[in-house]
């Protein structure tokens, strides 16, 4: 799901994010070659209660893999987003659905609006959201990231080029209407940048 905001021109009040410095090629392609040359460690780690930070941290690795080979920049992780991404992936679990919209309503842009993500309405954005689970090794970070990859939609998130930030939310269980009890891990990625 990408969602898309153009921010007001006019004058703005409130937060004015720092003007970030001009990437040259030669940055760009040394970034994106240190990106490939390293390897992903914990790829393949049944999520459980205890080793939560570093499946995210193996699921970014991939993803960043996966930009980098199309010749995207990786991207950052980011606190806000990664706030929305894990309380996505929790109340999926908790209130036992699977969609980008809950159940009282609340949609991927209120729900990262609600963490301050997005400074004021005057500033524009582009918002997506990747959501997955899976049980027994369908959940660990290798067969969900091949199961993006593998979706044209979710993939588009993933190399969407506009993007600079990311955070991702994992729950080490499964909706109960999807997974019957098995053991499995429920993921949400949350993309974004602001348009200044």
């Amino acid at each position: 799901m990408l969602l898309h905001r153009n921010g007001s021109r006019g004058p703005r009040a409130g937060i004015h994010p720092p003007a970030r410095p001009a990437i040259t090629v030669d940055d760009r392609e040394a970034t994106i070659a240190a990106v490939l040359a390293t390897p992903c460690a914990g790829t393949e780690v049944t999520p459980e209660p205890s080793n939560l930070q570093a499946v995210r941290t193996a699921t970014l690795c991939l993803i960043n893999q996966e930009r980098a080979s199309h010749g995207e920049q990786p991207l950052r992780n980011n606190a806000k987003l990664q706030e929305a991404a894990e309380s996505h992936s929790r109340e999926c679990v908790e209130l036992d659905y699977f969609a980008h919209v809950s159940p009282s309503g609340e949609t991927p842009v209120e729900r990262i609006e609600a963490t301050g993500y997005v400074p004021s309405p005057f500033d524009g954005y582009v918002l997506g959201e990747n959501l997955a689970w899976g049980t027994y090794e369908l959940g660990t970070p290798k067969a969900i990231v091949a199961a993006w990859i593998a979706s044209p939609p979710h993939l588009a998130n993933i190399l969407e080029a506009r993007y600079t930030e990311t955070g991702i939310g994992v729950t080490a269980a499964v909706p109960v209407s999807r997974g019957e009890g098995a053991p499995g891990a429920t993921y949400a990625q949350e993309f974004g940048v602001l348009i200044t």
